[in-house]
């Protein structure tokens, strides 16, 4: 894995080496870089294949192709015998080194061919042509920002700020959808100007036209109804099984961050089956009664591996702050993923996460939900409730006027049930967005931030909610292309990389991938949450680990408020900073603190955390507290450039 970083149309070499500066973390091995023809190119690298011999820039034979690149090619193996039979000339056993070669075989479609975990910048000099590609998944991300003809693209939003192309500047629709879903979806960022590439895309730039993003990969997720579940079945546990075979190329340590819960376990699992020698596994405590040690250990010690475990009991909200200056985004599910890559980085370099099993095997609490709640959606009682739907939603909005913290899980409930009617909103509610009650952003928000805003989070969603297959299908999709590309994901590369560590994750390799997309939905979701990925494990792994109850990897909120949340609330989120700031409402953040702990203000409490984390990534980004916003954004309305 490594940083990348590049412009097009400005910039020198003292420029890119401040951007690729900015990455260093990403890559502590080594820098390189190229600089001519009016494409700056930068790497930053931690060395994974051929440790000795795989600097980057990395070129063709007469160098007229060059290639920065972070990932890994899991398919390398093959497409490098192909390269040297068709008689190209390879110095090293490097993964990056081919991408120049294929290139000159097929042009930029030869990335349809890869099956890896990358993002990656090949300039042509030839044609004066710069391809940024992602991979089909977005396991590995990549921004970019544009200025009329001059682009900027980085590993991480940091770097193309220290470009200077863009100023750092709030985004405030991205921090709304945050607020919301407690991530930014799609090509946003928090930063304004900034964007990401979509998965599976390239951005294409030349000399004489504007940049133009185009796929040039996608996921089929057209149901094939020619298999048994049987067959199913089998195919799951042979492509994991391969998958797993594949993402274990490496040159340095390997381990795997092991939770004891289906989709790490399987992991350990399938590795155990291809290789008979030591296997390192990882599990991290937080002191709290949601801790998996237990599951962990006893996985550990049925796959025979050499584990190591950690329990913090020292505070954990002071890493907050640097959690954030690495993910780029007040994200609540940031912070035990920073501490523990922290922990893994003392031992591995590599380690393998059980990421993308509840992607594509519906394993999350929402499917649950949708599938006890079928009745309210069909027949006789869904258009019952749906006649009621007008009611329902008045019923929520006077309960949220009554401004109590206490009777806001009830007002949402109701708006739940109006909504059983309206897929994408249904969902929504289920993710924790809020926005489509006006009372409730009144109560969150300042009255001028409120008015400011023109995007509903629902835009971010309804293009996957088309109404011609079940509503969990939908869902799922949805959870696929945005919750696990721009949160999940996101947060495993960011908060890894923070400490020097590439995670791959074999659950969403990609030939898995686009065979589980295939399933058939009445086999999908037949059996229940998982059904079908526990019944392909049903051998593989122990009745314990395939029957426990699901928790997650995160923290318990109200444990956390009572800790450290709520103290660190008061410091932050005071009534004078908050005014000073015009976008969080004073009297909704005391209302929340004055109210007893308790477990029906868990969504209040992640509202906290995500206010909190705002306030730090405003001091990291912008270089000053939240509160000087309003004063800049007058000045700037004062001077003619107001939105």
């Amino acid at each position: 894995m490594c940083g990348i970083a590049g412009t097009h149309g400005f910039g020198d070499a003292t420029l890119i080496r401040a951007m690729t500066d900015t990455l260093i973390y990403r890559g502590p091995d080594g820098e390189g870089f190229y600089v001519g023809d009016g494409v700056c190119l930068g790497n930053r690298r931690l060395a994974i294949l051929d440790v000795a011999g795989g600097a980057q820039p990395m070129t063709n034979e007469d160098g007229d192709v060059i290639v920065v690149f972070n990932g890994l090619i899991y398919n390398y193996p093959e497409l490098r015998e192909h390269l040297l039979r068709h008689g190209h000339t390879l110095h090293t056993a490097c993964d990056t080194e081919i991408l120049a070669h294929l290139y000159e075989e097929e042009g930029i479609g030869f990335a349809a061919k890869l099956n890896g975990i990358f993002a990656f910048a090949l300039f042509d000099r030839r044609r004066r042509k710069l391809f940024i590609v992602r991979d089909p998944v977005g396991v590995k991300p990549v921004v970019y920002a544009v200025r009329g003809n001059q682009v900027a693209f980085a590993s991480e939003a940091k770097a193309v700020l220290a470009s200077g192309i863009v100023g750092a500047e709030l985004d405030e629709a991205s921090l709304h959808l945050s607020m919301n879903v407690r991530y930014v979806p799609g090509a946003r960022t928090l930063f304004r100007g900034i964007r990401r590439l979509s998965p599976g895309h390239v951005l294409e730039v030349t000399d004489d036209a504007p940049p133009r993003e185009y796929a040039y990969a996608s996921i089929d997720w057209t149901p094939d109804e020619t298999r048994t579940r049987a067959e199913w079945l089998d195919g799951i546990r042979s492509h994991y099984e391969q998958a797993v075979k594949r993402q274990l190329l490496a040159d340095v340590p390997l381990g795997v961050s092991l939770s004891g819960g289906i989709d790490s376990s399987s992991v350990v699992a399938m590795i155990r089956r291809a290789h008979s020698g030591s296997i390192k596994t990882f599990t991290l405590g937080f002191n709290e009664p949601q801790d998996e040690l237990d599951d962990a250990r006893f996985v550990a010690e049925t796959f025979g591996t050499d584990h190591h475990e950690l329990v913090l009991t020292e505070p954990v909200l002071p890493y907050l702050a640097d959690a954030i200056r690495h993910t780029e985004e007040p994200k609540v599910n940031s912070l035990q993923l920073y501490l523990l890559h922290r922990y893994i980085g003392e031992h591995v370099t590599v380690v393998l996460s059980g990421l993308g099993g509840d992607e594509l095997f519906a394993g999350y609490d929402v499917y649950g939900y949708l599938q006890r709640t079928r009745r309210i959606r069909s027949g006789l009682t869904g258009a019952g409730v749906r006649a009621l739907a007008p009611v329902l939603d008045w019923t929520a909005r006077r309960a949220s006027t009554l401004g109590r913290p206490q009777v806001d899980l009830a007002a949402r409930k109701i708006e739940w049930l109006a909504a059983s009617g309206d897929p994408a909103r249904h969902y929504l509610l289920l993710r924790n967005a809020w926005d489509f009650n006006e009372v409730l952003v009144r109560r969150v928000y300042t009255p001028e931030f409120a008015d400011r805003l023109q995007t509903s989070t629902r835009d971010e969603f309804d293009e996957y909610f088309d109404g011609d297959s079940p509503v969990e299908a939908q869902v799922l999709r949805a959870e696929f292309s945005t919750k696990m590309v721009c949160d999940f994901l996101h947060n495993e590369d960011t908060m890894s990389m923070a400490h020097s560590v590439e995670s791959r994750v074999p659950l969403l390799d990609l030939e898995l991938v686009r065979f589980a997309a295939r399933i058939p939905d009445e086999v999908r979701f037949g059996r229940g949450m998982k059904g079908l990925l526990k019944d392909a494990m049903r051998g593989v792994l122990p009745d314990r680990v395939l029957d426990k109850k699901k928790w997650g990897f995160t923290f318990d909120p109200v444990e956390q408020y009572q800790k450290d949340l709520g103290p660190m609330a008061r410091e932050l989120l005071t009534p004078d900073r908050l005014r000073a700031s015009g976008i969080f409402n004073p009297g909704f953040v005391q209302a929340v603190l004055a109210a007893k702990p308790h477990q029906r203000l868990r969504w209040h409490y992640f509202l906290l955390w995500q206010m909190i984390g705002f306030e730090l990534w405003h001091e990291t980004f912008i270089g000053s507290p939240a509160s000087t916003v309003a004063s800049r954004r007058s000045v700037r309305s004062t001077s003619g450039e107001g939105r």
